[in-house]
């Protein structure tokens, strides 16, 4: 998903320079659960389902990933590609590092920036043909920040949530619909109300 900025919410974009030793304190005080390196990991996962989605033009795939208003913008773009009879293609993508740049917590929001070194190969493909018509198969490096927001009320469960494919509500395997709803407890889980939720993904420059 190479490109375009998918700003999120507000908070979202005002949190990129939140210094992330004093947030992650400030989470850990109301969250003694909360796992640095297992967000890391579940936040990997993530970043391939979304690829996989974009490169597939399937949103479905990423909405256990994706916060709402986040989602929709995402549907949107992938719409428009399918109208357009092209496909974005990522090949050969790989992850370098993942790391924690900023993180925030205060009385309504948790919020922590995961900044994502990868490459790949990225051009898009004429439906018909078959021909590149954009890009080409050079594989390229870059960076990305994804934010995730949850609600400071929220805390990391045991059986897992959202980022492991477990409704954070009832621990049922996450099974949603469109809106964002668990189909067995019927929680609107990705409000963020209930776990970590991709909130924004903005271009690095380097």
């Amino acid at each position: 998903m190479r490109g375009d900025v998918f700003a999120g919410t507000a908070t979202a974009a005002t949190m990129t320079d939140a210094a992330p030793t004093e947030g992650l304190q400030a989470l850990v005080a109301h969250d003694p659960s909360f796992d640095e390196e297992a967000l890391l990991e579940q936040v990997q996962r993530g970043f391939f389902v979304v690829q996989e989605a974009w490169t597939e033009r399937k949103p479905d795939l990423s909405r256990r990933v994706m916060a709402d208003g986040l989602w929709q913008q995402h549907r949107v773009q992938i719409e428009g590609y399918l109208n357009s009879h092209k496909r974005n293609v990522l090949e050969d993508l790989a992850v370098g590092d993942l790391r924690i740049v900023a993180a925030h917590s205060d009385t309504t929001y948790d919020t922590i920036v995961v900044r994502v070194w990868a490459s790949c190969a990225d051009y898009d493909v004429d439906d018909e043909s078959g021909k590149v018509i954009r890009g080409n198969r050079r594989v390229g490096e870059w960076q990305e920040d994804w934010t995730f927001q949850r609600s400071s009320k929220a805390t990391t469960k045991a059986a897992g949530g959202t980022l492991s494919s477990k409704c954070p509500n009832c621990g049922a395997p996450l099974d949603l619909d469109l809106e964002g709803v668990c189909k067995y407890c019927k929680a609107p889980v990705m409000s963020g109300d209930y776990d970590w939720v991709l909130a924004r993904i903005s271009q690095v420059d380097y």
